[in-house]
């Protein structure tokens, strides 16, 4: 086995909360794309890390000085995490009745939401690198949080 397929499969091991990050392009197009890979970095200043692939729609929209909402998923909304990572399905990810789009889009029955300023931007092979300031946050009392392990939702 290659180092990649054995990376890949150590990796299936973790077990990751499910996100949808949501913006607005300068255009006022809405995007959306399931991400896994966020990270807090502190808290002085709040801030989060998420992993962009480059070959994504979303990736474009993406600049320094824009604004995102990384939205947590609830066990509930399965099938809305599959249609913001199917790219046949594009076009239905604003279906869902719980987005409000007013300024940043985001999910009004997420788990959470974590409003955000793009800080920096870091390209890395195949992925960018989001670095976003924390501008505001919403969550849930109950915790209830779409996961994803060994490719399954949990």
């Amino acid at each position: 086995m290659t180092v990649q397929d054995n990376f890949r499969l150590a990796m299936r091991r973790y077990i990751y909360s499910v996100s949808i990050m949501s913006n607005k392009d300068e255009k006022g197009n809405l995007n959306a794309i399931t991400v896994s890979s966020v990270t807090s970095i502190s808290m002085e200043p709040p801030s989060l890390l998420i992993c962009i692939n480059k070959s994504s729609r979303i990736h474009e929209s993406i600049r320094v000085g824009t604004k995102f909402c990384i939205n947590l998923l609830n066990k509930d909304q399965r099938e809305l995490s599959n249609i913001c990572s199917d790219e046949d399905r594009y076009d239905q990810r604003f279906n869902d009745i719980n987005w409000n789009n007013d300024n940043i889009p985001f999910l009004e029955n997420a788990q959470s939401n974590i409003f955000c300023n793009v800080e920096k931007l870091t390209s890395f092979h195949t992925h960018t690198i989001v670095i976003g300031l924390v501008e505001d946050s919403k969550f849930k009392n109950t915790i209830d949080t779409l996961t994803y392990v060994d490719g399954e939702y949990k």
